[in-house]
Order: C-alpha cells, then structure tokens, then sequence
C-alpha cells in the first residue's frame, strides 16, 4: 500500500468515525414524542391489554410503524429499556443504509469512490436526526435499500468491473422477505412494492427469458406469502385499509405540496446530475434509483407538513438517488475533460463531490446537534411533569383531551382523547378542513374531566394546536370548565405552555 492509498484510508476512517459515531453521540438525547405513541400501544399489548390506545375502547391503528410497536413489546417483555432499543435501531439501520448504498455505488464505481454517497448521507443533518428521533425511518431506509440491492444482485448485475451474470432466486426471495417487513414498518411501503414488481418485469434478462419468469414469480409468491397475513390482520383487527395517521395527515390535508418543496429545495441538484447518468445508462437499474422519489412526491403532495420536518418521510428515495448522482457528476467531468468515465481521476472526483457536499448539503456541527437537542430535552421535561400532575390529581378512570398524545399517555393510565387525531379514528372518520372544528364543538359536549391545551409563544404571538385553537375561548368564556394550572418551559424567543383545564364542581346550594 502506497503513501497515498494510505492517507486515503486514514482519511476515510476518521470522516466516518466523525460523521456517525460522534454526530449521533452529540444527538443521542434528541427524542421525538410521537415515539411514546408506539411504546404505549406496545405496554399495553405487552400488558395482555391488546393493541389498543385506551383499554376498553375500539381499536385504532394510531401508530404507523408495526415492526417497531413489536420491537418495543420485545424490549418490555425482556425488560429492557424501550427507548434506547428504539433509537440504538435507529443507529444500527443507518449503518446498514450506508453498507446498501456502498454496495449499490459499487455496480458502478470502486471501493474507494463507492464510498462517496455514504458520506454525503451522513453529512445531510436530517439523515442523522431522524436516525436518533426513536422512530423508524433509518430501519425502513434501511430495508428500501437493501430490498433495491437485493434486486440487483438478482437480476445478475455484479460490482464494478465484473461482467452481468445470470438470474439469481435467492438474493431475489431475500428481497421479497425484506420489502415485506418494511411493509410492516411503514404503510406507504405498498405503493414501493408494486413499483419494484413492475420494474423487475421491465428490467428481465433478454437472453435468460426462460430462466427468469419463473424466478420473477418465486419473487412475487414470497412477497405474497409474507406480507398478505399481516395486511389481512390488520385490516380485520382495525377495520382500515390505512393507519389512522394517514387518514389524518396525509389525506385530511388541504394545503399541497408542502413537503415536496422542502424535498425539491434539498435534491434538485442531486436530480440535474442524474438526469446525464440516465440519458447515458445502457440498462434500465436507473429506474429503481430515481422513480422512488417520484412516488414520494405523489404520494406526500397534501400532506401536512407536521407529518415530518428535515424530509424524514423521503429519506429512503434520497438515499437510492445519491448514487446516481454521483454517476452523472463523474460522467459530466468526464464529458468535460473529454475522457471516458473510467479515466476520470479519482482525486477529481473527490474534490467536485466536496463541493457539491458544501453548497448543497445541509448539516449541523457537533456542537449545533448539542444545542438542538436541548430543546427537546425540555420539553421531555415538561411532559414528564404533566403526566406527574396528572397522576397526583387525577383519578385514573378521567377522560383526558390532549393534543401532544406522546410521552404523556405512555406514563399515565388515563384514557386520552387526541385532539391532533392520530389515536382518534371518530375524527377521521368523514376527513375535512372542517374535522377540528366538528370535533372541539362535539368533545364540549361529550365534557370530559380533563382538557390540557397545547400552546407555542413565539414573538408574542400564540399558536394553538388546530382543535385548541378551536377550544381555548371557549374554555376561557365558558361556564363549564376553569383553568386548574399552567406547566410550561421557556427557551430563548418562544415559550411552550400546557394549560390544563377541569370541570367545574357545582356550587352547593344551603337551603
């Protein structure tokens, strides 16, 4: 080993020891508390309650990540502590996101330069927030790009500079086992499923007709066998063809193409350097690398934007672009210097993905993730102390409306109504801009024991959760509730505030 390929070593191994150990150690403590959402269903399922938000009420399917509500009852079961098995998931599918993404670059590239979109995912601040949040988009990124992967090495392509080899079953039942269990993990995972069905079918061996048709079934049955039992159960258990969260949020919303700006704004250089990469391509693998992003952006197009900041729900599509990108930068310089692609130096190529990495890549120092996780961190804090208030003055048969439906109902046994409608299929029910308004009318009806409104003070100006807005002046002008206590935390420019509010007790009359 020369100086140089030794340096190169050196340099690669402090960059990935950099960019993933000590970027998720400086963010470990940043938690998202949607995550409680499925650790409750998770106790209770573990507790031989079922699968059930409130016990003794209707199922609903609150959560929208099957494997890790299973995962989470595994930890309980064993106890273990939820929370860290959740997040230390997280850590373990990032690292296999980046060995898929090398694997994949390698189709194309060598070692060494397989690496480069490894580091430019590591480097995108939202690929490393959303691996430590406690949910499961790492572990679903993941199993995408291990499925694609799989597909590949099914389909006879081999790493760069071997020669395409036949069709082969195994690695293509390996895929269909796995884009089941993301099946389990996200629900839009489906959609992927039927997209690699038919660019399987456009992608066969011409010359292997005979061989492939069969194993292209294999491929289908296994899927079938795997993934249909559990969509049959859920389906029969919950009554939905989808989780509620996506009645909820994905197709309640009437404000379009939220989050596939923020997604644009990331990938549209990433898209441009692609297109040269397919225009030049001599098979049809591209389709698998850049289509992904395509549905996403169809299916996310009236979204809510709260769904996810940072592109947490298109990272696994920016994950399988990222080597094609790369395919077009090194083809472009290669037009540039009038060479062939595989005589482009590699420095070169390091040097203009550096770049690209600089100007267009969003990241975070180590010292910007401590600071952004103590925001969080607070409001863990605050939570913590709704849920002890609720325990000290509360009796545990209260109905409680609360729109934050996270850590709070994981600690408390109460019965929650959530006014943000993930763990509400009644809302849900008849989908409109109006399904807030109806709810906070009909739940003032209902007049549960405990009302808690969830508030952000920035600049002065209040921002209430949807259906809070909707109740805070009626709660406030009303005869039949009052304020009992106000829990909030303060940071620099905004305040986050529960206010808590409990029936009236009726005067006694003396006679």
């Amino acid at each position: 080993m020369s100086i140089r390929q030794l340096a190169m070593v050196i340099a690669f191994v402090l960059a990935f020891l950099y960019l993933f150990v000590l970027q998720l150690q400086a963010v470990w403590p940043f938690t998202i508390d949607d995550m409680y959402i499925s650790l409750r269903y998770a106790r209770h399922w573990a507790s031989g309650i079922g699968l059930l938000w409130n016990m003794g009420e209707p199922p609903v399917e609150g959560y929208s990540n099957f494997s890790f509500v299973l995962l989470a009852r595994m930890a309980l079961s064993l106890g273990l502590n939820p929370v860290i098995v959740l997040k230390s998931a997280g850590a373990l599918g990032l690292l296999f996101t980046c060995v898929a993404s090398y694997l994949i670059s390698r189709f194309w590239f060598s070692a060494r330069i397989a690496l480069i979109p490894c580091f430019w995912l590591l480097l995108y601040r939202g690929e490393i927030l959303w691996t430590i949040s406690g949910l499961e988009t790492a572990v679903y990124q993941a199993l995408i790009c291990w499925v694609v992967l799989l597909i590949f090495k099914g389909l006879g392509y081999r790493a760069y500079p071997e020669p395409k080899g036949g069709v082969r079953r195994l690695p293509l039942i390996m895929a269909a086992v796995l884009c089941a269990v993301a099946g389990m993990t996200r629900p839009e995972a489906p959609a992927l499923m039927i997209l690699f069905i038919l660019l399987i079918a456009m992608n066969r061996p011409q010359p292997e007709k005979r061989d492939f048709w069969p194993n292209f079934i294999i491929f289908c049955a296994s899927l079938f066998i795997c993934f249909a039992p559990y969509f049959l159960w859920r389906w029969h258990y919950y009554g939905r063809f989808f989780p509620n969260s996506v009645y909820c949020k994905g197709l309640s919303n009437h404000v379009y193409f939220g989050l596939d700006k923020h997604y644009l704004n990331l990938v549209w250089p990433f898209i441009l350097l692609a297109i040269p990469a397919i225009w030049r391509s001599k098979d049809r693998r591209h389709y698998f690398l850049w289509l992904p992003s395509v549905v996403y952006t169809v299916l996310l197009i009236g979204a809510d934007t709260v769904v996810a900041f940072a592109n947490r729900l298109f990272l696994p599509a920016f994950a399988l672009l990222l080597p094609l990108s790369l395919l077009g930068l090194r083809g472009l310089i290669a037009c540039y210097l009038r060479k062939k692609q595989d005589e482009v130096d590699a420095l070169i190529l390091y040097f203009a993905a550096f770049l690209l990495a600089f100007f267009f890549i969003p990241a975070m120092t180590l010292a910007e993730y401590r600071e952004f996780s103590r925001y969080p961190q607070a409001g863990e804090q605050l939570r913590h102390d709704v849920a002890v208030w609720l325990e000290a003055n509360t009796p545990v048969t209260s109905h409680v409306v609360l729109a934050d439906s996270g850590l709070v109902p994981y600690y408390s046994q109460r019965k929650f109504i959530d006014s943000y409608c993930l763990n509400n299929a009644e809302m849900t029910q008849d989908p409109s801009p109006l399904m807030y308004e109806r709810f906070c009318k009909k739940i003032l009806q209902t007049k549960p024991e405990i009302i808690i409104l969830t508030l952000l003070i920035e600049q002065g100006e209040m921002i209430y959760t949807p259906a809070d807005a909707c109740l805070a002046p009626l709660l406030k002008s009303g005869k039949d509730y009052q304020p009992l206590v106000s829990l909030s935390t303060k940071n620099k420019d905004s305040e986050y505030r529960y206010e808590i509010f409990g029936q009236k007790k009726p005067r006694l009359i003396n006679r």
